[in-house]
């Protein structure tokens, strides 16, 4: 049983919120909003206790969201029961749900709701193998997030993207996730997440066959996993723990640790880590030198596997079905979109017509009434004076507007060679680029010239990387079109350093992180780094545009 492997403090721990919600949901014999709110935190507190309960008690919210016509509760009823399903495996329920959950909270622009939501989504599609969608959705979580404020998703969302890059084996990124996620989750003290990524790093360190640094992480992972009574994360973590004892020939142990994963799986219906735990504890048998008993386990396995193997086939046809009827439903929105938005246009074009058409004809009308009516009383000397009144007018009004277009376009003609000043680091760079990839060529030929060659396209190189004095002509030639920008800036941000009022007139001249990246000769990912710790350092909210604040500042 589940209380032979965790004690009954810590299930009591997990389920103490969960009780005392129940308590208040069976206290409230309204049929309302607030009983919504507590059938979806019920839902939600049973993710990783038991998804079926998560999945009854979603459903329920979803019914009553329904009757009472409650957005807010239908959005997040049905993000309960699509996660509960990509818990028990099935993602083609699972995105059902989910999608209806984003379409929802788009409606009512609840932006914690479409980031989360977002985040669930890659996490289906990272289940069916669709990486690249997964991680598109993952990177626009991150952004959203990131204008939020919310950390400790972001972190979540690392381990999700430090997952994938495990199953394609790019370590060396997959590390570098990880490692932040955890940094993250400690500073935030959540411990599931933390739980998680000690899971992750168990993983990768055991496909590098690091196996101590595994253990280390794989123990941790299943400590903290006691406390939070994380069943899926613990049957995953006995089974690897049992993997990293059979590696390390401590075989009565590993047989320990299989049985407990294995009977946690059978319990909760886990079949991927019940299919783990035959495939390890046939190896185990193996290496026992017990044939039999192997042969057992190794029987389960392929039955097991068959059957799920079916099973994810069957989803996948599902799944792009799905994807068809999604596509197609997507479709006819659009076009009854488009036909209502083309009926709409027509109706506002003859309203709009037939009140043009009363407004001139009364117009008309009062002009002529009030002529007839001015012409008799005016003399024709003051019509005269009127008319050299107006005259007058006219003239200045012609010249005032004659000096702004002149000052509009000097200045826009100023903007243009500012921004050509700018694009001229990017063509400098590349060709600095192209050099030195020539260089690298001409030092593997053979060439007799080879060396005065080299010699030759150094020289080059030196003449145009003269990035610091093009630079200070730059910045001469942008205080002469935004006057006072530099020093204001200065001024309200006195920590700010020098490339940090160059990367402000980059994103004042409205470039992008590319073009940014050329300028300064960094990378794009550099750029993006010095974007964040400049919003830092101007103080910026979550939400506000870095050139928008700009641009308010030089107006000031």
């Amino acid at each position: 049983m589940i209380f032979f492997f965790i004690s009954f403090t810590q299930l009591l721990a997990s389920t103490q919120k969960i009780n005392s919600l129940q308590d208040q949901l069976n206290a409230h014999k309204e049929e309302d909003t607030i009983k919504v709110n507590l059938l979806n935190a019920i839902g939600f507190e049973y993710w990783i206790v038991d998804a079926n309960e998560s999945i009854i008690y979603g459903k329920e919210a979803l019914q009553l969201s329904r009757l009472l016509r409650y957005p807010a509760g239908l959005a997040k009823a049905n993000r309960i029961v699509g996660v509960a399903y990509w818990a028990q495996g099935d993602q083609n329920k699972a995105l059902k749900y989910l999608n209806t959950s984003y379409k929802i909270y788009e409606k009512v622009n609840d932006k914690r709701g479409i980031a989360n939501t977002r985040l669930n989504i890659g996490m289906v599609y990272a289940d069916l193998r669709e990486y690249e969608r997964a991680l598109q959705n993952y990177d626009q979580a991150i952004n959203e997030f990131t204008a939020l404020g919310l950390k400790s998703r972001i972190a979540t969302t690392f381990t999700k993207i430090g997952t994938i890059l495990i199953k394609q084996h790019k370590d060396t990124k997959a590390l570098q996730y990880l490692t932040d996620a955890l940094q993250m989750h400690i500073v935030n003290e959540f411990t599931y997440g933390i739980a998680e990524v000690h899971n992750r790093l168990g993983i990768l360190y055991l496909s590098k066959n690091e196996i101590e640094q595994a253990s280390y992480h794989i123990q941790k992972s299943i400590k903290l996993g006691r406390e939070v009574s994380d069943i899926d994360g613990l049957t995953n973590n006995f089974v690897i723990h049992g993997k990293i004892l059979r590696l390390s020939n401590r075989l009565d142990e590993a047989a320990i640790e299989l049985n407990k994963g294995l009977e946690l799986a059978k319990e909760n219906n886990l079949k991927k880590y019940e299919l783990f735990a035959y495939e390890e504890l046939k190896e185990l048998k193996k290496q026992q030198s017990k044939a039999e008993e192997a042969l057992t386990f190794y029987d389960k396995y392929t039955t097991l596997k068959d059957s799920l193997f079916n099973s994810d086939k069957s989803k996948q046809i599902a799944y792009l079905e799905f994807e068809n009827e999604l596509d197609i439903k997507n479709k006819e929105v659009l076009a009854l979109k488009a036909k209502e938005k083309t009926d709409n246009f027509i109706k506002l074009i003859l309203i709009l017509g037939v009140t043009s058409i009363s407004i001139c004809g009364y117009v008309i009308f009062m002009i002529s009434r009030q002529r007839a009516k001015k012409s008799k009383q005016l003399s024709t000397k003051s019509q005269e004076l009127l008319e050299s009144v107006y005259a007058l007018s006219q003239k200045d009004l012609e010249n005032s507007e004659l000096k702004q277009k002149e000052l509009k376009r000097q200045l826009d003609f100023k903007n243009k060679e500012l921004t050509s000043y700018a694009l001229n680091f990017i063509k400098k760079n590349e060709v600095v680029q192209q050099l030195q990839t020539t260089i690298k060529s001409l030092k593997k030929s053979p060439a007799v010239e080879k060396d005065k060659l080299i010699a030759d396209l150094n020289k080059i190189i030196r003449k145009n990387l003269s990035i610091d004095r093009d630079w200070e002509d730059f910045s001469r030639f942008f205080e002469d079109v935004h006057q006072g920008f530099y020093t204001k800036l200065k001024l309200k941000h006195m920590d700010l350093s020098t490339n940090d009022l160059k990367i402000c007139s980059l994103i004042q001249l409205n470039l992008n992180i590319k073009e940014t990246a050329s300028i300064l000769g960094i990378s794009p990912e550099s750029v993006k780094t010095a974007r964040y710790r400049l919003r830092k350092k101007l103080g910026l909210d979550p939400g506000q545009e870095i050139l928008t604040y700009l641009i308010q500042l030089e107006q000031e």
